[in-house]
């Protein structure tokens, strides 16, 4: 599996509100599965998170937080049905950890780190397919399911950008053009700038990268599924390498050239983002609003297609104003 590309959601926010002061805080016990995952036919394995989410009566959930016995489930079955082909596959129980993907420290438990896995190798899919998750919790439990299409290839206009980048001047905007898929409804845009360095006492110079993220949310009207396009003002370029390259006396930094990422994520992640973003502002309720695929349970199951269009290199200017720009000049760009 690519690490380099989106593997999944990683919080899930619970909000309990009243409008009395006159309100139970502890609900009847309810086993609530809760479900990540973002397929993508580029990858070598497929990955679910399956936990689980629920506050015992009398219990601390800070405390139940902690008990991996209480967040996964221990006789789950996991399935991929792939509706196309008419093929279900059972997924296997791994340890995440093991995988290359440890879970990042907070105040859940985080060994093991309970993921369902299955090769792509074993699981034939295509763009288009469409698939769905089952989730078997018992005989007396109806399962948790979630459908998907597959996301499939995003075609980078050669053209916007330019190969060849003639000025990156604050005022003059870059444009990125690219023709989605029809399964993919919001696009993550950034660039990879790729430079070499050499810090004092180094004998030679190591390679090096730092990440313009654009924008993390485009998405497509409803019925266009024709060329899109996107325009970036140059000034947060120089201040994303700003922020993640130190400046220090007597670097020495060449640049060498920068690749553009394009991921296309489907309708769930789509209609995830719209439906968060409705309820921020002035005018938001009091409550915010949860979008969920899954049926009998709560989370995001989609895809996900990442095209990436490398050596893009900046024209003499443009390096000019890389070394010389207010927010650059100190990084020591040759």
């Amino acid at each position: 599996m690519n690490k380099n590309l989106i593997f999944t959601l990683l919080s899930t926010i619970f909000i309990f509100s009243a409008c009395s002061t006159d309100f139970e805080l502890e609900a009847e016990w309810k086993d609530i599965p809760i479900v990540y995952s973002f397929l993508s036919v580029q990858d070598t394995a497929h990955y679910v998170r399956v936990e689980k989410a629920f506050l015992e009566p009398g219990g601390n959930a800070l405390e139940i937080a902690k008990v991996t016995d209480s967040i996964y489930y221990q006789n789950l079955t996991v399935e991929l049905e792939n509706l196309t082909t008419n093929q279900t596959f059972v997924m296997e129980r791994v340890d995440g950890s093991g995988e290359g993907y440890p879970k990042e420290e907070g105040i859940f438990a985080n060994e093991p780190n309970v993921l369902y896995k299955l090769r792509a190798s074993q699981v034939p899919f295509g763009e288009g397919d469409s698939i769905r998750l089952v989730l078997y919790r018992g005989d007396e439990v109806e399962p948790a399911t979630a459908e998907l299409a597959v996301v499939g290839e995003i075609e980078a206009s050669r053209f916007s950008p330019p190969a060849r980048i003639t000025t990156t001047r604050f005022g003059s905007p870059v444009q990125i053009a690219w023709t989605p898929d029809e399964h993919a409804r919001i696009f993550d845009l950034r660039f990879v700038f790729n430079y070499l360095e050499r810090l004092p006492g180094e004998a030679g110079f190591s390679p090096k990268s730092a990440v313009w993220v654009i924008n993390r949310s485009v998405t497509i009207p409803d019925g266009n599924n024709s060329t899109l396009t996107y325009e970036a003002g140059w000034e947060s370029f120089y201040q994303a390498l700003a922020t993640q390259i130190s400046a220090v006396e007597g670097a020495e930094r060449v640049f060498e050239s920068m690749d553009l990422a394009i991921t296309g994520a489907g309708e769930a992640l789509y209609q995830f983002v719209r439906v968060s973003r409705a309820n921020i502002g002035i005018t938001s309720a009091q409550s915010t609003p949860t979008y969920s695929n899954v049926e009998g349970g709560l989370g995001i199951a989609t895809s996900r297609y990442t095209t990436v269009r490398q050596g893009i290199v900046l024209d003499r200017e443009a390096l000019d104003s890389l070394r010389t720009g207010i927010y650059t000049k100190n990084l020591g760009f040759e």
